[in-house]
């Protein structure tokens, strides 16, 4: 049976939340059941569902406590009979649970990226049919804040496989920041945000200076600690070692670039980027906090370690500087690893949820 579903998401930005709703929506379409978008009018989501047949209602949601927005997001659930109403963030939830109370007998599920405890407990124990976590250790916070276990569900974020076939190195990013291409590089591609801990990040390349003066750190993203972020580098003295790429639309490319992938976060729900390096077959040194280590296998295709230390963190992007066999061992088998999270068996396990409330 084919259902009518709305998925709501309330960001303008573009990270891994929203590559896993156009992911989630063209599997779903492809399947046979019928989509229906609602995205902020400027939003970058609805630039890239454009070109889709899928329907998108551009929809200016100012908060999560929007009145007019969720009296207009209940007119088109009822207008285009919706079944599933599928809320993809923390403001499209309130905005959701608002519209549903119009709509009784739309079913509605909730997906949560973030592993930090909730701080309404009312949010999530009315009106909700199932709650989809991107990791166990998510779904493991929520059981600890006293969530009903039967209601939540882990389902891993998915990677589209085929998007790296003929990703590789191109002379135009060595060109662009000026990179030798025998440079060692070490890279991060994560939002400018305070819970992705840049800083530590940086304190660790000032370690990693001392041993290895030639290596160059790309910090790929935008954020609002982009400023603070320039300050610290320049209070490091690693001016010529840092390049801030911003964000970009090749990130892939320049992925393929690092000789060390990192991801320092002191937060992290799963960390889908992550796949992508491992996609590219690129070694990891990442924290062992959240859903990463549900993604990362320490010693297996990267390097896990605590939260916050900048030491220990030098220490193991030092280790795969120092060791090129154990680097490529590494990439290689994460890239094995890596087709357990296609993006295929992700819409697989939502569609078997859909299902099950449904029935």
């Amino acid at each position: 049976m084919d259902y009518r579903i709305l998925h709501v998401n309330t960001a303008n930005t573009w990270r891994g939340g929203e590559q896993q709703v156009v992911y989630l929506v063209e599997g779903l379409q492809s399947r046979g059941h019928n989509n229906f978008v609602v995205c902020q009018p400027k939003s970058v989501l609805r630039e890239k569902l454009f070109s889709s047949k899928t329907p998108v209602f551009p929809l200016a949601m100012h908060g999560e406590w929007d009145l007019i927005a969720a009296i207009k997001l209940a007119m088109i659930i009822k207008k285009n009979n919706i079944q599933i109403l599928h809320l993809h963030t923390a403001h499209a939830h309130t905005l959701g649970l608002l519209a549903a109370k119009f709509n009784p007998a739309c079913k509605v599920i909730v997906s949560r990226r973030v592993d930090f405890h909730i701080h309404s407990r009312f949010k999530y124990k009315r009106g909700i049919n199932k709650i989809i976590t991107v990791s166990e250790r998510i779904r493991q916070v929520l059981i600890e804040d006293k969530i009903d276990a039967e209601k939540i569900v882990a389902v891993h974020s998915g990677v589209d496989l085929e998007r790296f076939n003929g990703i590789k190195s191109n002379g135009y990013i060595y060109k662009e920041f000026k990179l030798d291409g025998k440079t060692p590089i070490v890279g991060i591609v994560a939002a400018l945000a305070p819970h992705k801990d840049h800083q530590n990040f940086l304190y660790a390349a000032g370690k990693l200076k001392e041993k290895y003066p030639r290596v160059k750190f790309l910090i790929v993203g935008e954020g609002e600690l982009k400023q603070d972020l320039k300050i610290l580098t320049r209070q490091l003295g690693l001016e010529k070692e840092v390049i801030f790429t911003g964000f970009r639309k090749d990130s892939l490319e320049i992925i393929s670039t690092f000789d060390v992938f990192v991801l320092s976060s002191c937060l992290e729900g799963m960390g889908s980027v992550l796949l992508e390096a491992m996609a590219l077959a690129k070694p990891i040194v990442a924290t062992r906090t959240g859903g990463i280590p549900e993604v990362v296998l320490n010693g297996v295709t990267g390097i896990l370690v605590s939260p916050g230390d900048s030491g220990e963190l030098a220490n193991g992007i030092m280790q795969l500087l120092g060791d090129n066999a154990l680097a490529k061992e590494m990439g290689l088998k994460g890239k094995e690893r890596v087709k357990e999270f296609s993006k295929d068996k992700m819409v697989e396990k939502t569609e078997g949820i859909y299902k099950k409330i449904m029935s």
